[in-house]
């Protein structure tokens, strides 16, 4: 039986791009799974921390099928992409050891690969919210605004995926003013999941769930609404992958195409740190989401 090549390098420009090589992976474990795997990075200088993300998931859900995903890796000793991957938790999270020396980069300017369950949610949003601080001069309404956002993507995996974890990674990138976030499951999907109350198409889920009040019943429906008003205003992008569609918002369009099959929900965030929002604009109208935030803060320390 031949090792299945997977090749991580720079021609990975787009999800797209990516989730087409993740999903000929999937496939082909899935019909011989007692298959090697071959991941070549040789060509490989520069990857986002999402691409990563979703490569490492797809194997994650190989494992979730009882597939045990196993073979070689080939690489460059003076590859940066590689060091990036180390440094990002990468192999850590697939148990390789690279022979592979890292540079002491800032450690607050990223939050690492992670899995996360309800029990360390909150961990991880106040890592995510800490990159923040630390390389952003921000206001305390756009603070709110990305702490509520942040916190209804993670919960919203918990909520609807119905396995109970998710994973994330995300980084600020100082020469574009912008983070970048994804958090991953691969779980149920959104239209299985609001097909428990409605009868959508694939298409029709994507449009729905970035609808306020549009909910499976588990949570008020009103996360992905507020995280894509949040974009619309901010300027930036959130895209939403799910089986074999994907939706794009942004300040001008919501837009939703066909892509390689995703199992599961993934939710992708280019957020501008320079572009000022208002929570309010978005969040509960019944309470002051800044206030709540801040008194907790307080009362953490006390």
């Amino acid at each position: 039986m031949d090792d299945f090549v997977l090749r991580i390098d720079n021609d990975l420009s787009s999800h797209e791009a990516v989730l087409e090589r993740c999903t000929a992976m999937v496939e082909y474990f899935k019909s011989n799974p007692g298959a090697k795997i071959l991941i070549d990075f040789r060509g490989l200088n520069f990857i986002y921390p999402d691409y990563s993300l979703l490569v490492l998931c797809a194997m994650k859900y190989l494992e979730s099928l009882g597939i045990t995903v196993t073979g070689r890796i080939r690489f460059s000793k003076n590859s940066g992409g590689l060091e990036y991957l180390s440094q990002m938790g990468f192999f850590k999270h697939l148990e390789v050891n690279i022979p592979h020396s890292l540079r002491n980069k800032k450690p607050n300017s990223f939050v690492s690969i992670q899995q996360y369950t309800s029990e360390n949610q909150i961990e991880v949003l106040e890592e995510l919210m800490g990159v923040v601080k630390a390389n952003v001069p921000i206001d305390d309404n756009v603070f709110a605004s990305l702490d509520y956002c942040f916190n209804e993507i993670l919960d919203n995996v918990l909520l609807h995926s119905n396995v109970g974890q998710g994973w994330v990674v995300g980084q600020y990138f100082p020469n574009m003013k912008a983070l970048r976030l994804i958090v991953c499951d691969y779980g149920m999907g959104i239209c299985a999941s609001l097909n428990e109350v409605y009868d959508f198409t694939e298409e029709q889920a994507l449009i729905k769930c970035v609808e306020k009040g549009v909910t499976s019943g588990k949570g008020q429906g009103h996360g992905l609404y507020a995280t894509s008003r949040f974009i619309e205003l901010n300027q930036g992008w959130m895209s939403i992958f799910s089986g074999n569609s994907k939706l794009d918002v942004n300040e001008h369009s919501t837009e939703v195409t066909q892509i390689p099959f995703w199992q599961g929900t993934c939710v992708y965030l280019r957020i501008n740190t320079n572009i000022e929002v208002d929570y309010k604009q978005f969040t509960g109208e019944h309470y002051d989401y800044k206030e709540h935030l801040f008194e907790k803060m307080f009362s953490d320390k006390e």
